[in-house]
C-alpha cells in the first residue's frame, strides 16, 4: 500500500525535545501554526519529558493571568517597546 503525499502532508513531522520546548509558549499562547501545533502534540504524547514542562508553564500561565488585571488596548505594545528599549539600552552597554 502506497500512501499520497497529501498523506504526508497532515502527518505532523517528529521533533525533538528543543524544538518542543521553544515552541512551549507560542503553544500555549495559541500562536502556532496548525502544522506546528500538530508536531507538539504529537512530540507530547510520544515524550515522557517535555509534558511536565508544558503542564508547568501552563499552570503559571494561568496563576499569572487569574492574578493581574486584563490588559487595556496598547498594554501589550507598550511592554513590548519597553522590551526592546531594554534590550537594546544592553547592546549599548555591551559595545
Amino acid at each position: 500500500m502506497t500512501t499520497s503525499h497529501q498523506d504526508d502532508a497532515v502527518r505532523p513531522a517528529p521533533i525533538d525535545c528543543e524544538v518542543a520546548v521553544r515552541r512551549l509558549w507560542d503553544y500555549l499562547d495559541g500562536r502556532l501554526p496548525e502544522i506546528a501545533r500538530a508536531e507538539v502534540e504529537a512530540h507530547l504524547e510520544s515524550c515522557a519529558h517535555c509534558p511536565p514542562h508544558f503542564d508547568f508553564a501552563r499552570t503559571m500561565q494561568r496563576a499569572l493571568a487569574a492574578s493581574s488585571p486584563p490588559a487595556a488596548d496598547g498594554d501589550e505594545d507598550q511592554l513590548r517597546e519597553r522590551v526592546r528599549a531594554a534590550l537594546r539600552r544592553l547592546a549599548d552597554e555591551s559595545r
